[in-house]
C-alpha cells in the first residue's frame, strides 16, 4: 500500500504522462467538435450546443490545446496565444447571439444555433448589467483584441497589416481599372508611343490617388501620344532643352511590363532545431558559467536558421568582460568549435548577454521565402534588398535608397556572389526597366554574365577592366547632368522630380562591382577610388547607387575615404580581427560560420545584427532571366557608358556633320516615316543614348528636316520624302 501511495505522489500534472492524456483528451473534444457539424444527436448536439455557430473555431482551440499539452513551444500553443482563442471563440459567439438569437432565455431550447450557451449567456449577463448600446461596442472590441493575441502580434502590428491589406487590395482595384481605361485608348502608332499605365509607377500611384481633383488630368496627359498639347510647360523644358544630355524617360518605353511570378523560384521548407537540443544547451551554458565562479541564467532563446541565441541574465556585479573571455570553454562545453561561439554583450535594447551557438542542423534560407513577404509588395521600399534572416527568424528587408551604398566583404566561399545575386533578383522581382538601370561589374567574367541580355542593364556587363572607370566616369557626370535638372525645376531629389513629372522619368541607377579588389589593382587606382568616393558622397539624391563586393577586406581596398561615404556594410565570414574590423570597425566576423553568415551593420543602427543570408540557386537566376528576356527580344545598350568621356564643355554637335555621321541617312528616314521629331524615339530606333540622340535631332533642324522645339510636342517635320532629300543633300555635298 505504501508503494502504490508513492508512485501516485509521484503523477503530478508537470508529468509527461498527465500531459498526455489531457492532450489527447482535448484532441477528442476538437474531432467530435468538427464531427457535430456533419452529424445530429446524442454526444454532437451536446458538442454542437457549447458555442453554436462558432463550434468550428472551438475544434481549432481544443486541436492547439492539444499541442500545447505536447510541445509548448509552438506558435498557437502558447498561453498568450490560447488565451486570444478563447477570447475570439466567447466573443464569436456572443456576437452571434447578439446577430441573430436575441436575448430571451427561451431561445436556449435551440442552443446548437446561433451563439450556443456560452454565447446567449454572455451576452445575456452584459445586457442585465451593462447599459444596451454598449454590449455591441464590448463584444466587437473583444473580439478585436482577440485576434492579435491569437497570433501573437500586438494591436499596432495588427491594425498596421489591415491597413496594409487594405491599401493593397484597393491598389489592385485601381490597377485594374488603369487596364481597363487603357486598354480602350486608340492603339494608332502604338510601336512608337507607348501608353503609359498608372500600374508602372511604382510608388506615385499612391500621390496620385490621393489627389482626386487632378488625378484624371494627371492620367490623361501621361496617357496621350507625343504630339497632344495638354502637358505643363516645366516638362517642355526640361525634356528638350534641359537634358544636356541626361539618361532620361521621356516616355515609359516599357509600360506594359509583366514582373516575374514568385512561381519561377525554388520552393521552400522550413526546419528547426529539436527542442531537446535547446534545454541541453542551455544547461550546459548555465552549468560552465557557474563552474567559473559566474552566476547566470538562460531567460529566453531565440532559434535562428543557423545559430540559436541565449539570453543571459547575469548576477548583478559580474563582469561582462568576464563572461566574454569565456567563449572558447563554452565552445568546449558544448563540443563546437572554438571560433563559433560568439558572446554579443549586451543583447540590443536588453540587459541580457547573449550566447550565440551554432545549429546542430542549419535551415536553408530560400529566396522565394524572403520575397514573399508582404513588405517587397506593399511599395514602401524604392528599392528592396532582400538579405536573408535574423537569428529571431525574421525576414531582413531594406531599402538601398535609404543605405544608399553598400559594402559587402568576405574570405573566398563565405557567400558573397550569392548575396550579390540575391540582390539583383530581388530588384529585378520587384522593379521595371523603366524604374532601376544596371551597370555590372565582373572581373571573373562567371559570375554576373547570365544577366547579359536583359533591358534592365545599361551596358552589357562589363569584363574588361580598362572600361570600368570609363563607366564610372559616365556615372559621375550623369550624377551632375541630374543635378542640374533639379536645380533648374526646384527638386531636391529624385523622387521629387519624378513626381513632379508624373512617371519614372529618371531611373535609378545601381552600379554593382561583384570584385573591387582586382578592379583596383587593375586600373588607376587613384583615379578609381576617386571616382567611387565622389559617387558614394554626392550620388544619393540623384538616384545612383554603389553595391561594392571585395574578398580582400585590407585598408588599401577598402580605404578610410571610401568606408567613411559607405555606411551600410555586411561582414561575412573572414580568417582574423583584423580584416573583420576592416569591414564592419569591430570584431565579430572572424567567428561566423560561413556560407551566407553575416554581420550587417545598418546605418540607422550602431551595432551590427547577425542574418543567414538567402540562398539562389543558378538555375533561378537563368528561369528569371529568361522571363524577363521573353519580353524584350531585341535590348538596346547605351554604348556612351563604356567609351571614353570626353570633354563636357566641348559643343555637342562640333563633331557632327551631314558626310561624318553615318546615322544622319537613317536618322532622317526614321523621323519621315514617323512624321515626328523626338530623341526618344531616335534612342530606340537606332539604338543610340540620349546624346547622339540628341545631337543628332539639333543636325536634322540645321539641315531643315525638321523645326526647332514645339514646347512638349515632338519637333514638326518639314519634309516629306526622305530618300529625295538624301539624294538632293548627296548632290550638294560633291559639288
Amino acid at each position: 500500500m505504501a508503494r502504490r501511495g508513492r508512485k501516485r505522489k509521484g503523477i503530478t500534472y508537470d508529468s509527461q504522462e498527465t500531459k498526455a492524456l489531457i492532450g489527447l483528451l482535448f484532441l477528442f473534444a476538437g474531432v467530435l467538435a468538427i464531427l457535430s457539424y456533419f452529424m445530429d444527436g446524442g454526444i454532437f448536439t451536446v458538442v454542437r450546443s457549447i458555442s453554436g455557430d462558432a463550434t468550428f473555431f472551438l475544434a481549432i482551440f481544443c486541436f492547439n490545446l492539444s499541442l500545447a499539452m505536447f510541445k509548448s513551444k509552438l506558435p498557437f500553443a502558447t498561453r498568450r496565444s490560447l488565451f486570444g482563442q478563447a477570447l475570439f471563440v466567447v466573443s464569436l459567439s456572443a456576437f452571434f447571439q447578439s446577430i441573430f438569437g436575441g436575448a430571451d432565455p427561451v431561445s436556449r431550447v435551440e442552443t446548437t444555433r446561433y451563439g450556443g450557451i456560452v454565447g446567449s449567456t454572455v451576452y445575456s449577463f452584459l445586457l442585465e448589467n451593462v447599459f444596451l448600446n454598449f454590449t455591441p461596442i464590448i463584444i466587437i472590441t473583444g473580439l478585436v483584441f482577440s485576434i492579435p493575441l491569437a497570433f501573437s502580434i500586438t494591436i499596432l502590428e495588427f491594425l498596421d497589416r489591415v491597413g496594409r491589406g487594405i491599401e493593397i487590395l484597393w491598389d489592385k482595384i485601381a490597377n485594374r481599372q488603369s487596364r481597363g481605361a487603357t486598354e480602350a485608348d486608340d492603339s494608332e502608332n502604338m510601336q512608337d508611343v507607348p501608353i503609359l499605365s498608372p500600374s508602372t509607377f511604382g510608388d506615385f500611384r499612391k500621390i496620385e490617388n490621393k489627389q482626386e481633383n487632378e488625378d484624371d488630368t494627371v492620367e490623361e496627359d501621361v496617357e496621350q501620344d507625343d504630339h497632344k498639347e495638354d502637358k505643363p510647360d516645366v516638362k517642355v523644358e526640361i525634356k528638350e532643352e534641359s537634358k544636356e544630355g541626361a539618361y532620361i524617360n521621356e516616355e515609359l518605353n516599357y509600360p506594359d511590363w509583366k514582373l516575374p511570378p514568385l512561381t519561377l523560384l525554388n520552393s521552400f521548407s522550413k526546419r528547426k532545431p529539436p527542442q531537446e537540443d535547446i534545454r541541453k544547451n542551455a544547461d550546459i551554458i548555465e552549468q560552465t558559467l557557474n563552474s567559473f565562479g559566474v552566476k547566470a541564467k538562460v531567460v529566453d532563446v531565440l532559434v535562428g536558421p543557423t545559430v540559436t541565441q541565449y539570453a543571459l541574465d547575469i548576477a548583478l556585479g559580474t563582469k561582462v568582460s568576464k563572461i566574454a573571455n569565456l567563449a572558447n570553454d563554452l565552445a568546449l562545453a558544448l563540443a563546437t568549435s572554438s571560433n563559433a561561439v560568439r558572446i554579443e554583450a549586451p543583447i540590443p535594447g536588453t540587459s541580457y548577454v547573449g550566447i550565440e551557438v551554432p545549429n546542430t542542423e542549419r535551415e536553408s534560407v530560400f529566396i522565394k521565402e524572403i520575397l514573399s513577404d508582404s513588405r517587397m509588395k506593399d511599395g514602401g521600399l524604392h528599392l528592396p534588398l532582400a538579405l536573408g534572416k535574423d537569428i529571431a527568424g525574421e525576414h531582413m528587408l531594406f531599402d538601398l535608397q535609404k543605405m544608399p551604398h553598400l559594402l559587402i566583404a568576405g574570405a573566398t566561399g563565405s557567400g558573397k556572389s550569392i548575396l550579390t545575386n540575391g540582390f539583383i533578383v530581388s530588384l529585378l522581382m520587384t522593379k521595371t526597366p523603366d524604374e532601376v538601370k544596371f551597370i555590372m561589374v565582373d572581373p571573373k567574367q562567371v559570375e554576373l554574365s547570365d544577366y547579359n541580355g536583359i533591358p534592365h542593364l545599361l551596358t552589357p556587363v562589363i569584363t574588361e577592366m580598362e572600361k570600368v572607370l570609363n563607366a564610372l566616369k559616365w556615372a559621375i557626370a550623369e550624377m551632375e547632368r541630374r543635378y542640374t535638372i533639379f536645380r533648374e525645376t526646384k527638386v531636391r531629389n529624385i523622387e521629387g522630380y519624378n513626381q513632379m513629372m508624373g512617371f519614372a522619368a529618371f531611373p535609378y541607377i545601381v552600379i554593382v562591382i561583384d570584385e573591387m579588389a582586382d578592379m583596383m589593382m587593375s586600373t588607376n587606382k587613384v583615379e578609381t577610388e576617386g571616382a567611387i568616393v565622389r559617387l558614394a558622397q554626392k550620388a544619393r539624391a540623384t538616384g545612383i547607387h554603389l553595391v561594392l563586393a571585395t574578398q580582400r577586406p585590407s585598408v588599401d581596398v577598402i580605404t578610410g575615404l571610401i568606408k567613411a561615404n559607405i555606411p551600410g556594410r555586411v561582414g561575412m565570414s573572414v580568417t582574423t580581427q583584423i580584416d573583420s574590423r576592416v569591414i564592419l570597425d569591430h570584431i565579430g566576423a572572424e567567428s561566423l560560420l560561413g556560407r551566407g553568415d553575416m554581420l550587417f551593420k545598418d546605418p540607422s543602427h550602431s551595432k551590427a545584427k547577425r542574418i543567414q543570408g538567402m540562398w539562389v540557386a543558378p538555375d533561378e537566376i537563368q528561369r528569371v532571366v529568361a522571363y524577363i528576356k521573353d519580353q524584350v527580344p531585341e535590348v538596346r545598350y547605351t554604348r556612351e557608358v563604356i567609351e571614353k568621356q570626353g570633354d563636357p564643355n566641348a559643343p555637342e554637335g562640333a563633331d557632327l556633320n551631314l558626310s561624318d555621321d553615318n546615322q544622319f541617312a537613317n536618322a532622317v528616314r526614321v523621323i519621315v516615316n514617323a512624321q515626328k521629331g523626338s530623341a526618344s524615339l531616335l534612342q530606340r530606333k537606332l539604338s543610340v543614348g540620349y546624346n547622339r540622340a540628341a545631337r543628332l535631332l539639333d543636325e536634322l533642324e540645321e539641315h531643315g528636316v525638321v523645326g526647332p522645339p514645339n514646347g512638349s510636342k515632338p519637333r514638326d517635320v518639314l519634309i516629306s520624302d526622305a530618300e529625295a532629300f538624301l539624294a538632293n543633300a548627296s548632290k550638294k555635298t560633291e559639288a
